[in-house]
């Protein structure tokens, strides 16, 4: 367990290839916040089925090892079997005064977010006295915002994943580790399952790296290349970049 490490866990799919990476490779959290999610509403990073048959990939030296989840997975059950200390908010709003008293009241000084999708951070929180470690569905600096894998399938046939401390601007905090990763087995399932298991699978090195040297370390200005930023990808050009990437 990593005693200086917690987690801010939302009913998403990443939140699950968290868990599971996370289990998997011995690296729990020491605590963990539960956002509540009472609507039935679905937001950005829910999945809509209520089971999932998990691909069949050889876990060993694989690019999509961390692919190995189930995204329907009710989080509560799966905190306690692990024995977590956890606690729940009364609302998945993690700006409200009750969730930002339960960060700062919280012991670890790293936290890695697993928050709603779309939901960037405001100063309320990142005041609170934490990091925030996130890990960005893109490769970063190159590809910033929003929907950044679709653009990097089109534009080079990979994906990509980036771990960052948050910062108050967008994909813009000291990049602590990141990967490429090749065209997913089944670009359809690129949200839910290959997004997730690319962010689990540099989570995991990033939190190694830790573990092993006692701290975080940062890779070097002049190794991170140019910045570009991009915005919800257009329909048309997501199907395309299905389609090619499943031909």
């Amino acid at each position: 367990m990593l005693d200086n490490v917690g987690l801010i866990a939302a009913n998403t799919s990443r939140t699950r290839a968290y868990l599971a990476a996370l289990e998997r490779n011995k690296l729990l959290p020491s605590w963990c916040l539960l956002l509540d999610d009472e609507s039935k509403k679905l937001k950005i990073g829910q999945t809509r089925g209520n089971s999932y048959k998990t691909p069949n990939i050889d876990q060993n030296e694989n690019s999509w090892s961390e692919s190995n989840f189930d995204p329907t997975l009710p989080l509560e059950p799966w905190l306690e079997r692990l024995g977590l200390n956890y606690v729940k908010s009364n609302t998945q709003d993690i700006h409200s005064d009750e969730t930002v008293d339960l960060i700062r009241s919280s012991k670890p000084d790293v936290l890695i977010y697993s928050g709603y999708g779309g939901v960037l951070l405001k100063k309320s929180v990142l005041d609170c006295g934490k990091k925030f470690l996130h890990v960005h569905g893109g490769f970063l600096p190159d590809y910033k915002g929003s929907t950044t894998n679709y653009y990097s399938l089109l534009s080079e046939g990979s994906v990509g994943a980036s771990a960052i401390f948050l910062t108050v601007d967008i994909d813009s905090g000291p990049i602590l580790s990141r990967c490429k990763f090749p065209v997913p087995p089944d670009a359809l399932e690129l949200d839910h399952i290959y997004d997730s298991a690319a962010r689990a699978k540099v989570l995991i090195q990033t939190l190694k790296k830790y573990q092993e040297k006692g701290e975080f370390s940062y890779l070097k200005e002049d190794e991170t290349g140019n910045a570009n930023l991009y915005y919800i990808i257009h329909p048309v050009l997501k199907h395309l970049a299905i389609l090619g990437a499943s031909s």
